[in-house]
């Protein structure tokens, strides 16, 4: 417990550190965000946050590699496995900050850095069935678990539009990763989301509105990497009773978000990778709310499904699965309330 303290706190204390520098890096070579018609902040804004996030994930993670005993030896590989994944992401990432990638480039690279994690053996082989055994998946461990990785990757990427919100809702996911780590008791499983929930609650200090730094896609897309990964880590790949489930609640705002995209970009005809200014967050803010308030609120909703999430967990009675229907009400009200009820109505084709 004091290694992961420490590391944990060395993430924070780097962070602060590195997200100066790089703000200071990016005004220098002007890698700002510039305004656009969809862009919500109109300020020229520093980008690559990301940057100073991974380079203190793997600092914290050295530490780890200098002064863990031989029970640690397991995650130090797994880390080691995760973090030539991320850096292949966190290179796409930059790129893209800096010259722009297509959806294809995107993809290509996901691909290869989910294929990397793979191949080391790390890879959902069942999804349990709450309370009432698995299911073994099979010859579809490796598209689903590509399939995971990809769309976390992506799902974190699209949700990162508002000051502190992508960074904001993957800090409780990181925490809860944690919380249920420990109550295994497997706190090797542990450290990789406690560095990670350290190293977001330093950036947040400079990335909530008014932000001083984006996360730039070199964060928002290492991040939903790493965060993928760390759901099919050593708790959350053997325990019968969390596996995928808890990950898909604590990330259900990002992978809602995504859904209701590509439903929405479908049903119009267009591309599903096509941007647009239809996000949850864009409708909250169409709806009277202001910026601060949709990042809270949407980060309030996020930790409160995370919380059910882990009451469903602890509590092991199916009856607690009764709670899902509260998330499920939360998303059918929220669908209509924003507009989004349009694309899953069945259109009359002779309505002109």
């Amino acid at each position: 417990m004091t290694l992961l303290l420490s590391t944990s706190i060395v993430a924070f204390v780097v962070t602060i550190i590195l997200t100066t520098l790089v703000r200071k890096i990016a005004f220098k070579y002007s890698i700002n965000a510039k305004p656009n018609p969809r862009s919500v902040n109109k300020n020229r804004t520093p980008l690559l946050g990301g940057i100073a996030i991974f380079i203190a994930f793997v600092v914290s993670f050295l530490i780890i590699a200098l002064f863990a005993d031989q029970q640690l030896q397991a995650l130090i590989r797994e880390i080691s496995v995760f973090l030539i994944g991320g850096f292949l992401i966190l290179l796409l990432g930059i790129y893209d900050d800096i010259k722009g990638a297509n959806c294809y480039q995107k993809f290509s690279v996901q691909i290869l850095a989910g294929m990397v994690v793979i191949l080391f053996g790390y890879k959902i082989s069942a999804i349990s069935i709450p309370f009432g055994g698995q299911l073994i998946l099979g010859e579809f461990s490796i598209p689903l678990t590509l399939f995971w990785i990809v769309g976390i990757t992506n799902a974190i990427n699209l949700i990162d539009g508002l000051d502190g919100l992508a960074a904001g809702i993957s800090f409780g996911a990181a925490c809860i990763m944690v919380f249920i780590s420990l109550w295994f008791g497997n706190i090797a499983s542990a450290f990789p989301a406690a560095i990670l929930a350290g190293s977001l609650a330093a950036f947040l200090i400079f990335n909530f509105n008014p932000a001083k730094i984006f996360l730039g896609d070199s964060g928002s897309l290492s991040l939903g990497f790493m965060l993928a990964c760390f759901s099919i880590n050593g708790t959350f790949r053997d325990s019968s009773a969390v596996a995928i489930l808890i990950p898909i609640i604590v990330l259900g705002i990002p992978i809602t978000d995504t859904l209701l995209a590509i439903v929405r970009r479908l049903r119009k005809g267009v591309h599903p990778f096509m941007a647009d200014k239809e996000h949850i967050h864009h409708r909250l803010l169409y709806l009277g709310l202001s910026h601060k308030k949709v990042v809270l609120l949407m980060n309030a909703v996020s930790y409160t499904w995370g919380a059910i999430g882990v009451v469903i967990f602890i509590s092991g009675s199916r009856y607690s699965l009764a709670l899902l229907l509260l998330i499920l009400v939360t998303i059918v009200w929220g669908v209509k309330k924003m507009g989004f009820i349009q694309y899953f109505l069945i259109r009359n084709k002779n309505r002109r």
